[in-house]
C-alpha cells in the first residue's frame, strides 16, 4: 500500500481575472472620462488641472465609490482617502495623455478589450436595476442556510497542511515510488534537491469550506505527516498534514456573510430568469452550424456550481487561505 494519497479536485474557473478586469475597467474609465468633453466638466467644480485637462469633483466623487473604505471611518481617514483618490486621477490623467500620444487608443485589440468591459459593465448596470428590489434574505432563510452547512460553521475545520509545490510535468514513476518509501516531507524535499527539481515550499491553511468534505476525511483519516498528492493546475503539490482542529462559527458571526451570499444567490436567479426571457423572444441564427458552436441547453439555464459561503472569524492575518483548483 502507498504512504501517500493522491487527490485531484479541479472546479472550473472561468473569466478574466479580477486583477487584470481592475486594470482594464480603470483603464476604460480613464478613456471614458476623457471623452466626456467639455461641456460634461464645466457642469461641476473643478478641482485640478493636468497638462490643461481638468478633473473634477464628480470625478473625484465617482472615484471614491471604488475605494475600499467604509462609512465608519473618522474625518482624518476619509480626507486620507480623497487625497489618495485625486493622487489616482492625476496618475491616471498623465498616464492616458501618454498612452494616447503613442497612439495607443487606436490599437484595435484594446479597443475591442474596452468595449468588451464597456458592454459588461452596462449589462451588469441593467441586471442590477432588475434586482434592485430584492428583499433581504429573512432570519429563518439565514437559519436554514447555517443548520443545512454543518462543515462549514457548526463543524467547521481547518487543516495546516505543508506543501512542496513542483511543476506537473516533474511528477515522475521516480518521484511516486519515492513517495511510497518515504514518511517524512523533510525527506522528499532532500530528495527533490538531489534530483535537481525546482520546487517551492510553503505551509498553507485550508477550511472545510476549501476542499470537498470527501479529501478532508481522506486526509483525516491519513493523519498527521502522512504524505499526500493534491493537484493545482500546472502544480503538483506534496502535502502532509501537520495540525487538524476543530473551529466552529456561531450563527451571529455567520449572520452577515449568510446574508450576502442568499442575496447574490438571489440576484444570480434574477439574471438567469432575466435571459432566459430575452433570450425565447430573441431571433437567434447560428450562421456558421460547422463550428461548434450550438449547444442542447442555453447558457441561461445551464447549471453552474456555486462555491458556498464560509467565514473565519478570529483568523484573519494570521495564515494565508488556500483555494484549491
Amino acid at each position: 500500500m502507498s504512504s501517500f494519497e493522491q487527490f485531484d479536485y479541479m472546479p472550473a474557473i472561468g473569466g478574466v481575472s479580477r486583477v487584470k478586469g481592475l486594470g482594464i475597467l480603470m483603464l476604460l474609465a480613464a478613456l471614458s472620462l476623457s471623452a466626456c468633453g467639455d461641456q460634461k466638466k464645466k457642469t461641476n467644480k473643478v478641482l485640478t488641472r493636468v497638462n490643461g485637462h481638468e478633473i473634477t469633483a464628480t470625478q473625484l466623487e465617482a472615484e471614491l465609490q471604488y475605494a475600499s473604505g467604509t462609512a465608519e471611518e473618522n474625518v482624518v481617514q476619509q480626507q486620507s482617502m480623497r487625497k489618495q483618490a485625486m493622487e489616482a486621477l492625476i496618475d491616471r490623467e498623465i498616464l492616458l495623455e501618454e498612452a494616447v500620444r503613442n497612439k495607443l487608443d487606436r490599437d484595435p485589440k484594446l479597443r475591442q478589450v474596452i468595449e468588451r468591459f464597456k458592454t459588461q459593465a452596462i449589462v451588469q448596470a441593467y441586471l442590477e436595476s432588475k434586482g434592485a428590489n430584492l428583499a433581504k434574505p429573512s432570519k429563518a432563510e439565514i437559519d436554514a442556510y447555517f443548520q443545512s452547512h454543518p462543515e462549514l460553521f457548526a463543524r467547521r475545520k481547518v487543516l495546516d497542511i505543508e506543501q512542496l509545490a513542483i511543476a506537473a510535468k516533474d511528477f515522475s514513476g521516480a518521484l511516486k515510488l519515492q513517495m511510497d518509501t518515504t514518511q517524512s516531507l523533510n525527506r522528499m524535499e532532500g530528495w527533490l534537491k538531489q534530483h535537481n527539481i525546482a520546487y517551492a515550499k510553503t505551509q498553507l491553511t485550508y477550511t472545510s469550506a476549501d476542499l470537498p468534505a470527501e479529501i478532508i476525511g481522506k486526509i483525516k483519516n491519513l493523519g498527521r505527516n502522512h504524505l499526500f498528492v493534491m493537484q493545482d493546475g500546472k502544480q503538483t503539490l506534496l502535502c502532509a498534514l501537520t495540525e487538524l482542529r476543530d473551529s466552529p462559527v456561531t450563527g451571529d458571526a455567520a449572520t452577515g456573510q449568510i446574508e450576502r451570499y442568499l442575496l447574490n444567490k438571489k440576484m444570480q436567479e434574477v439574471a438567469a430568469a432575466e435571459i432566459a426571457r430575452l433570450r425565447s423572444s430573441a431571433k437567434l441564427e447560428y450562421v456558421d452550424k460547422s463550428a461548434g458552436l450550438i449547444t442542447e441547453e442555453s447558457p441561461a439555464s445551464a447549471s453552474v456550481p456555486e462555491k458556498p459561503v464560509a467565514i473565519a472569524p478570529g483568523e484573519k492575518g494570521r495564515h494565508e487561505v488556500a483555494e484549491v483548483k
